[in-house]
């Protein structure tokens, strides 16, 4: 990835540039060699076309206003990585309200108002400083599932090249070691869908969930009268896996004595029912999996060192989710989509506040606790978006927004693919509250503003959820009726809800 350069490309697009004087100096004390003008639509059309430009600054009524916010939504898809800051005529309560539910970063009214421009810079450079997507190119599409795997970041697509390069093998043992809920089936699977055996028998088998007893047989299969009860020969699933991969799935808990006749199909590639008196040949590929540490196992004396050495030919390690949470709002993502459809469900969004709270939670349970939870979520959750309440205990009981690191959220949520399960309003809105890092080191932290900001957000909010009700707005808000309508009246936020 490409960081952001000190110097940002701007284009300032409005009807007469020239005479915009308080604008130009602004814009040229910020980027005076990467600063263009224009004054028409086909300039505009242009100069985004022929330079990779950072900040478009946009004078909407270069459009006819009928046309305008169309126009607008025209580029931002065009454009996915373009920061846009709209002027609006001061007084045009229709447009100000559709770019309020838009998914635009910052507006200013005409005539200019060089503190509302120099703000309106200010926190545009902070949000360009904070995206380490790359700016001067277009945003990269959502890789697609790696055999039902999802995962953007650098150690998973090294596990898929790794996956990929195994599979080309059909012999070697594989030993997949990771925490429980990592998916060590899903790269069994993988492995052996990649493979030439993919036409052939994929069998899974959990040596935890199978008693001692039991496992033998299920395994090695048995003879006619090999014990009480053996009333016919039945073919055990080392058999069965003949020509395809056998995965052993938590092959810590095998007991001893099992391990050694495991270890002979290995060496031998054969086998001996329990009863049977002659060898059976077979080909199959080992997949084992655990989430112990069989190193210390075999200190203790618990696992068989020679057993360990041919399972681990070719050790993968999964990593946990708590190691790659980047993934976390794409896998969030798809599981709605998942989930929601299969109860045939709107696909519910998810606020920056319950993005923020999932992103500070370590997943114990890995992927598949996060699954888990988007069921729980799409059966329990009545509403069209998750609230912070809606969630276990669990998950909250630690959670504290006042210590949240906000640029680590920032940097997660636009290092990747946007995810189309956040808030996308509330998204855009909180990320222009909080002040960036570098802000706060050069001490140009405008609390007031930030403050007047955050208010109008969370009065539009409680107006939008109640639907213009004042009164309810004013409960919701904890606030006096009397006290609402005085802040709406200041902030000009008639309408704005609607």
């Amino acid at each position: 990835m490409i960081l952001m350069t000190e110097v940002p490309t701007i284009l300032f697009a409005d009807r007469n540039p020239q005479d915009q004087a308080i604008c130009i100096r602004l814009f040229e004390e910020i980027a005076p060699n990467n600063l263009y003008l224009c004054k028409n639509i086909p300039e505009l059309t242009d100069t985004l076309a022929q330079h990779d430009i950072n900040l478009l600054f946009l004078d909407l009524l270069l459009f006819p206003e009928k046309d305008c916010l169309a126009k607008l939504d025209t580029i931002q898809q065009k454009y996915p990585n373009l920061l846009i800051i709209a002027a609006i005529p001061q007084g045009n309560h229709t447009l100000e309200q559709e770019i309020l539910n838009s998914n635009l970063f910052f507006y200013v009214t005409t005539p200019y108002n060089e503190t509302e421009v120099q703000l309106a810079l200010k926190r545009s450079l902070a949000k360009l400083n904070l995206q380490p997507s790359v700016l001067s190119t277009k945003l990269r599409k959502r890789k697609p599932a790696f055999y039902g795997m999802i995962g953007e970041t650098v150690i998973m697509q090294n596990l898929f090249d790794l996956i990929t390069k195994v599979s080309e093998d059909d012999f070697a043992t594989v030993l997949i070691r990771g925490e429980s809920g990592t998916g060590k089936e899903l790269v069994a699977k993988a492995i052996h869908c990649h493979s030439s055996r993919k036409n052939n028998n994929f069998v899974p088998v959990n040596c935890a969930a199978i008693p001692d007893d039991l496992l033998e047989s299920e395994l090695f299969g048995y003879t006619k009268g090999a014990f009480t009860g053996a009333a016919q020969n039945k073919i055990g699933r080392i058999q069965y896996a003949d020509g395809g991969t056998l995965f052993l799935d938590e092959i810590g808990d095998m007991k001893p004595s099992l391990q050694a006749k495991l270890l002979r199909v290995l060496q031998e590639r054969e086998f001996e029912p329990v009863g049977g008196l002659k060898a059976t040949p077979v080909d199959i590929r080992v997949v084992a999996a655990t989430h112990c540490d069989l190193e210390q196992l075999v200190s203790e004396g618990k696992f068989r060192e020679d057993l360990y050495y041919r399972l681990s030919v070719i050790p993968l390690l999964i990593p946990p989710l708590k190691d790659r949470k980047e993934d976390i709002p794409i896998l969030l993502d798809a599981f709605l989509d998942l989930h929601a459809t299969k109860r045939g469900r709107e696909k519910f969004t998810i606020p920056l506040t319950v993005m923020s709270a999932l992103l500070s939670y370590d997943w114990k349970g890995n992927v598949r606790e996060l699954e888990n939870l988007v069921q729980q979520m799409a059966i329990l959750c009545s509403g069209r978006e998750i609230q912070l309440q809606d969630l276990p205990e669990r998950l909250i009981i630690n959670y504290d927004a006042d210590i949240v690191d906000h640029d680590l959220i920032n940097n997660i949520l636009t290092g990747i693919s946007s995810p189309n399960c956040v808030s996308e309003n509330e998204s855009s809105q909180s990320k222009a509250v909080l002040p960036s890092s570098n802000e706060w080191k050069d001490g140009q932290v405008d609390f007031k503003e930030l403050i007047n900001d955050y208010e109008s957000q969370l009065i539009i909010k409680a107006m939008k959820i109640t639907e213009g009700n004042k009164k309810e707005a004013a409960k919701l808000l904890n606030l006096k009726r009397t006290t609402l309508l005085e802040k709406i009246k200041k902030k000009n936020l008639h309408g704005m809800w609607e």
